[in-house]
C-alpha cells in the first residue's frame, strides 16, 4: 500500500507543530522552545539521513538541510547544544561547551535579535522567529519527502514505519456486540485538512506553495498572551 504522505504530514503538524503554538498561546514560552526542538528531532528521526550515525548527527544534518537555507546565521551545533540543554536539564548541557558557546539568551517578539551575538559566542534565539523557521522547515521537509524516498531504496517503507512510531492523537469508543464482551475500539483521529484549522498561526501554510518564514512569524506574534 502506498504511503499516505499527506496524512503523516498533517498528523505531525496537528501535534508537534500546533502544540508549540498552543504553548505560546498559554504563555509557556520555554515549553514552546522545547517542543520546537523535539519537532526537529522528530524530523531527523523520520528522515534518518545518516543511518549509521546517532541522533546528534541526524539532528544536525536536518538543521543544515532544512533550517540553514531559511537563515544562514543558524548554526546546527548551537541548535543541538540548546536542544540538549532544554530536553535534558532545562538548562546547561556539555554540548554547549563542546561547540564553544559561552552563553545564550531566549527571547520573544524581538525578531531583530534572532541569532544575534550580544558578545562573542553568546547567542540569542527569538521564539517567534525560531518557531516560524522550524515550521517552514517541516513544511518543506514533508513536501520533499516523496521525492527523497524515490532516491533511496527502502526509504519509503522505513519512513512509513518510523512515522507509525510517532505519537498520534487517537480516539476511543466502546464497541458492544450482542453475545460478546464489550471491547474498546481505537482509531487514529484524523487531523484537519487545513493547517489553519490546527492553529490560526499556521494559516499561511494553506495560502502558498512556498510559505515565508516572515509570514508565519508575524502570525505567531499575534498569539502571544496580552
Amino acid at each position: 500500500m502506498a504511503t499516505d504522505f499527506s496524512l503523516i504530514e498533517r498528523s505531525f503538524f496537528s501535534t508537534a507543530i500546533a502544540d508549540t503554538c498552543r504553548a505560546i498561546r498559554g504563555g509557556s514560552y520555554m515549553g514552546a522552545f522545547t517542543l520546537s526542538m523535539c519537532a526537529i528531532d522528530a524530523m531527523a528521526y523520520l528522515r534518518n539521513a545518516l543511518p549509521s550515525k546517532g541522533s546528534r548527527a541526524n539532528f544536525m544534518t536536518s538543521v543544515q538541510d532544512w533550517i540553514v537555507p531559511l537563515n544562514k546565521a543558524c548554526r546546527p551545533d548551537v541548535i543541538w547544544a540548546l536542544r540538549c540543554g532544554l530536553v535534558h536539564t532545562y538548562g546547561y548541557a556539555n554540548a554547549m561547551r563542546n561547540c564553544g558557546m559561552r552563553g545564550y539568551w531566549y527571547t520573544n517578539d524581538r525578531p531583530a535579535d534572532h541569532w544575534g551575538e550580544t558578545a562573542p559566542d553568546y547567542y540569542t534565539l527569538n521564539l517567534d522567529s525560531h518557531v516560524a523557521e522550524t515550521t517552514v522547515a517541516a513544511f518543506n521537509f514533508f513536501e520533499s519527502m516523496p521525492a527523497l524516498c524515490a532516491q533511496r531504496v527502502g526509504l519509503e517503507q522505513e519512513f512509513a514505519d518510523r512515522a507509525g512510531r510517532l505519537n498520534l492523537v487517537h480516539k476511543f469508543a466502546l464497541e458492544s456486540v450482542p453475545g460478546r464482551p464489550t471491547t474498546v475500539k481505537q482509531s487514529i483521529l484524523r487531523p484537519p485538512a487545513q493547517f489553519g484549522a490546527m492553529d490560526q498561526a499556521l494559516a499561511p501554510l494553506d495560502q502558498a506553495a512556498h510559505p515565508a518564514v516572515t509570514d508565519i512569524a508575524g502570525e505567531i506574534r499575534k498569539i502571544y498572551p496580552t
